[in-house]
């Protein structure tokens, strides 16, 4: 990479933005991940639930003001899918 290049990359602003913070908790036979979405200044709950080979991601309407709160109730809400529907979160719906 050239001069130029470098300099083109440095203003052009293409790079791709980091890729957001994982936690991860365990719950029964359930692993849940947290990824909070920032927006606004504030975090959309957003995670994903896997169960042996299968995943479901989810996204929720919920803003809240630290990542950490977020996280939390990441944890919160995706415990009680599990405790509510268990492995139909995985069926197809259609």
């Amino acid at each position: 990479m050239g001069l130029f290049d470098s300099l083109k990359a440095m203003f052009s602003g293409a790079s791709t933005p980091p890729e957001p913070t994982r936690y991860t908790e365990q719950y029964e036979d359930y692993e849940i991940i947290a990824e909070p979405a920032a927006e606004g200044g504030q975090y959309r709950i957003n995670g994903l639930i896997r169960f042996q080979e299968k995943e479901h991601t989810f996204i929720r309407a919920d803003l809240l003001p630290s990542e950490e709160l977020c996280t939390q109730e990441t944890f919160r809400k995706a415990k009680l899918m599990i405790d509510q529907q268990g492995e139909r979160l995985f069926q197809e719906r259609g």
